[in-house]
């Protein structure tokens, strides 16, 4: 969302009418693309959005479940290791860049050494600064739980 905003600012900065900036936040959504890495399923399993059975063997064999968020939160992958989800979200980051789309940003929910080597990483992808790099708040964190990476970008041309 934070994204959105920024396109809507830039464009009724530059004097585009509400109608201009709805046609933009649109067409900026429908180019977003965020990927978030989630720590551990217990807070999925608390909020009744997997069972408890996937939750236990999930946790057992270490599954670190990779979710994007278009309309509605959905899986993309699931890893099995914290070191390969670090892997595969900086391997979307570079996805992303090599698509164009390179205002980019990162989110945390209360991991801020892991936040930092991915923003560090994703500054080598990308070249330049983040457009947005944040912590995310409570309310997503009650679903998620802490450890949440979260990667991101639209292109440019948002911006200009």
């Amino acid at each position: 969302m934070g994204l959105l905003v920024l396109v809507a600012a830039r464009a009724a900065a530059r004097g585009a009418d509400g109608e201009e900036i709805g046609r933009l936040v649109e067409e900026a959504r429908q180019d977003l693309k965020m990927w978030f890495a989630i720590d551990t399923l217990e807070f999925l399993k608390r909020g009744g959005r997997i069972g408890a059975a996937s939750a236990w063997i999930g946790s057992t064999m270490k599954i670190k479940p990779i979710l994007t968020v278009e309309g509605e939160m959905t899986p993309v992958e699931r890893v099995r290791t914290s070191a390969r989800m670090f892997e595969r979200m900086v391997d979307y980051a570079r996805q992303r860049h090599e698509s164009g789309a390179d205002a980019w940003a990162v989110q945390h929910i209360n991991t801020p050494d892991e936040f930092a080597r991915l923003l560090e990483s994703c500054r080598e992808v990308f070249g330049c600064e983040p457009t947005l790099a944040s912590e995310i708040g409570p309310v997503l964190s009650a679903h998620t739980g802490p450890g949440l990476l979260g990667v991101g970008a639209i292109p440019t041309r948002f911006f200009d």
